[in-house]
Protein backbone atom coordinates (compact mmCIF):
# COMPACT_ATOMS: atom_id res chain seq x y z
CA UNK A 1 0.00 0.00 0.00
CA UNK A 2 1.24 3.45 -0.82
CA UNK A 3 1.16 6.11 1.88
CA UNK A 4 0.16 9.68 1.31
CA UNK A 5 3.14 11.95 1.59
CA UNK A 6 3.40 15.57 2.68
CA UNK A 7 3.25 16.71 -0.97
CA UNK A 8 -0.16 15.11 -1.53
CA UNK A 9 -1.48 16.68 1.67
CA UNK A 10 -0.22 20.11 0.60
CA UNK A 11 -2.05 19.70 -2.73
CA UNK A 12 -5.23 18.77 -0.86
CA UNK A 13 -5.12 22.12 0.92
CA UNK A 14 -3.66 24.19 -1.93
CA UNK A 15 -6.23 23.25 -4.61
CA UNK A 16 -9.33 24.35 -2.63
CA UNK A 17 -7.61 27.58 -1.55
CA UNK A 18 -6.65 28.44 -5.14
CA UNK A 19 -10.12 27.51 -6.39
CA UNK A 20 -11.74 29.77 -3.78
CA UNK A 21 -9.43 32.65 -4.78
CA UNK A 22 -10.30 32.25 -8.48
CA UNK A 23 -14.03 32.16 -7.74
CA UNK A 24 -13.80 35.24 -5.52
CA UNK A 25 -11.89 37.18 -8.19
CA UNK A 26 -14.44 36.11 -10.83
CA UNK A 27 -17.32 37.35 -8.68
CA UNK A 28 -15.71 40.74 -8.19
CA UNK A 29 -14.84 41.14 -11.87
CA UNK A 30 -18.37 40.29 -12.91
CA UNK A 31 -20.00 43.24 -11.17
CA UNK A 32 -17.31 45.88 -11.64
CA UNK A 33 -18.39 49.26 -12.97
CA UNK A 34 -21.14 48.15 -15.31
CA UNK A 35 -22.75 51.22 -16.76
CA UNK A 36 -26.51 50.92 -17.26
CA UNK A 37 -27.86 51.49 -20.72
CA UNK A 38 -28.77 55.15 -21.12
CA UNK A 39 -32.54 55.52 -21.30
CA UNK A 40 -33.72 58.08 -23.86
CA UNK A 41 -35.93 60.83 -22.40
CA UNK A 42 -38.54 60.63 -25.14
CA UNK A 43 -39.70 57.02 -24.68
CA UNK A 44 -43.44 56.38 -24.99
CA UNK A 45 -44.92 52.91 -24.66
CA UNK A 46 -46.37 51.45 -27.84
CA UNK A 47 -46.43 47.74 -26.97
CA UNK A 48 -47.62 45.63 -24.02
CA UNK A 49 -46.51 42.05 -23.40
CA UNK A 50 -48.12 39.79 -20.80
CA UNK A 51 -47.07 36.61 -19.04
CA UNK A 52 -49.14 34.62 -16.57
CA UNK A 53 -48.34 32.38 -13.68
CA UNK A 54 -50.49 29.29 -13.05
CA UNK A 55 -54.10 30.29 -12.44
CA UNK A 56 -55.34 30.09 -8.85
CA UNK A 57 -58.56 28.82 -7.30
CA UNK A 58 -58.84 31.13 -4.30
CA UNK A 59 -62.39 30.13 -3.34
CA UNK A 60 -61.63 26.37 -3.56
CA UNK A 61 -64.55 25.51 -5.81
CA UNK A 62 -62.39 23.64 -8.39
CA UNK A 63 -62.68 26.53 -10.91
CA UNK A 64 -59.70 28.85 -11.46
CA UNK A 65 -60.66 32.41 -10.57
CA UNK A 66 -57.46 34.43 -10.25
CA UNK A 67 -54.98 35.18 -13.02
CA UNK A 68 -51.58 36.29 -11.66
CA UNK A 69 -49.81 38.29 -14.35
CA UNK A 70 -46.64 40.19 -15.05
CA UNK A 71 -46.68 42.67 -17.90
CA UNK A 72 -44.21 44.95 -19.58
CA UNK A 73 -44.55 48.27 -21.41
CA UNK A 74 -42.18 48.77 -24.34
CA UNK A 75 -41.26 51.56 -26.70
CA UNK A 76 -40.56 49.24 -29.60
CA UNK A 77 -37.77 48.93 -30.82
CA UNK A 78 -36.01 50.14 -27.62
CA UNK A 79 -34.65 46.90 -26.08
CA UNK A 80 -35.73 47.37 -22.43
CA UNK A 81 -39.18 47.62 -20.86
CA UNK A 82 -40.19 50.83 -19.15
CA UNK A 83 -42.58 52.28 -16.61
CA UNK A 84 -45.05 54.97 -17.62
CA UNK A 85 -47.91 56.79 -15.91
CA UNK A 86 -51.37 55.90 -17.11
CA UNK A 87 -54.29 53.47 -16.94
CA UNK A 88 -54.66 49.90 -18.17
CA UNK A 89 -57.53 47.79 -19.41
CA UNK A 90 -57.33 44.00 -19.62
CA UNK A 91 -59.80 41.96 -21.65
CA UNK A 92 -60.43 38.22 -21.60
CA UNK A 93 -62.23 36.93 -24.69
CA UNK A 94 -63.22 33.48 -25.88
CA UNK A 95 -62.28 31.98 -29.25
CA UNK A 96 -65.33 33.68 -30.84
CA UNK A 97 -64.07 37.08 -29.54
CA UNK A 98 -66.94 37.32 -27.02
CA UNK A 99 -65.98 39.28 -23.92
CA UNK A 100 -65.70 37.06 -20.83
CA UNK A 101 -64.25 39.62 -18.42
CA UNK A 102 -62.59 43.01 -18.39
CA UNK A 103 -60.64 44.91 -15.78
CA UNK A 104 -59.79 48.61 -15.60
CA UNK A 105 -56.67 49.34 -13.57
CA UNK A 106 -56.06 52.89 -12.39
CA UNK A 107 -52.76 54.75 -12.60
CA UNK A 108 -52.31 54.60 -8.82
CA UNK A 109 -52.69 50.80 -8.80
CA UNK A 110 -50.29 50.53 -11.75
CA UNK A 111 -47.80 52.69 -9.93
CA UNK A 112 -47.89 50.45 -6.86
CA UNK A 113 -47.54 47.32 -9.02
CA UNK A 114 -44.10 48.31 -10.33
CA UNK A 115 -41.33 45.77 -9.88
CA UNK A 116 -37.93 45.16 -11.39
CA UNK A 117 -37.27 41.59 -12.55
CA UNK A 118 -34.84 39.76 -14.84
CA UNK A 119 -36.34 41.45 -17.90
CA UNK A 120 -36.40 44.94 -16.40
CA UNK A 121 -39.21 47.32 -15.45
CA UNK A 122 -42.37 45.27 -14.92
CA UNK A 123 -45.80 45.34 -13.31
CA UNK A 124 -47.21 42.47 -11.23
CA UNK A 125 -50.98 42.18 -10.75
CA UNK A 126 -53.73 39.65 -10.19
CA UNK A 127 -56.93 39.69 -12.20
CA UNK A 128 -59.94 38.07 -10.51
CA UNK A 129 -62.51 36.63 -12.93
CA UNK A 130 -65.14 36.92 -10.18
CA UNK A 131 -64.85 40.72 -10.38
CA UNK A 132 -66.50 40.56 -13.81
CA UNK A 133 -68.40 37.27 -13.96
CA UNK A 134 -68.66 33.90 -12.30
CA UNK A 135 -65.66 31.57 -12.21
CA UNK A 136 -67.93 28.54 -12.80
CA UNK A 137 -67.25 28.27 -16.51
CA UNK A 138 -66.78 25.35 -18.88
CA UNK A 139 -63.24 24.68 -20.01
CA UNK A 140 -62.54 27.57 -22.36
CA UNK A 141 -59.51 28.62 -24.36
CA UNK A 142 -59.44 32.36 -23.76
CA UNK A 143 -57.24 35.21 -24.93
CA UNK A 144 -55.98 37.90 -22.57
CA UNK A 145 -55.09 41.28 -24.06
CA UNK A 146 -54.07 44.61 -22.58
CA UNK A 147 -54.39 48.28 -23.50
CA UNK A 148 -52.42 51.13 -21.94
CA UNK A 149 -53.44 54.78 -22.09
CA UNK A 150 -50.68 57.07 -20.85
CA UNK A 151 -51.28 60.35 -19.07
CA UNK A 152 -49.24 61.94 -21.87
CA UNK A 153 -51.48 60.40 -24.56
CA UNK A 154 -49.29 57.40 -25.33
CA UNK A 155 -51.24 54.30 -26.40
CA UNK A 156 -49.91 50.76 -26.20
CA UNK A 157 -51.54 47.37 -26.64
CA UNK A 158 -50.76 43.71 -26.96
CA UNK A 159 -50.20 42.65 -30.54
CA UNK A 160 -50.42 38.97 -29.60
CA UNK A 161 -53.03 38.25 -26.93
CA UNK A 162 -52.00 35.56 -24.46
CA UNK A 163 -53.82 32.22 -24.66
CA UNK A 164 -54.95 30.85 -21.31
CA UNK A 165 -57.34 28.10 -20.32
CA UNK A 166 -60.09 28.94 -17.86
CA UNK A 167 -62.96 26.94 -16.42
CA UNK A 168 -63.06 23.31 -15.33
Amino acid sequence: MRSLGLTNCRNCVLVPVLLAAVIAVGCVAEGQNRKPIAVPNDLQPNLVTIATYPLLDNDNNAYPDTIPIVFYLWDNPYPLPMWADGDMRFELRDSEQRLIAEWDVSASVLDSSRRRDQVGASHVLTLDIRDATTDVLPVTKARLSAFFLGKDGAVAKTTRPLDIQIGA
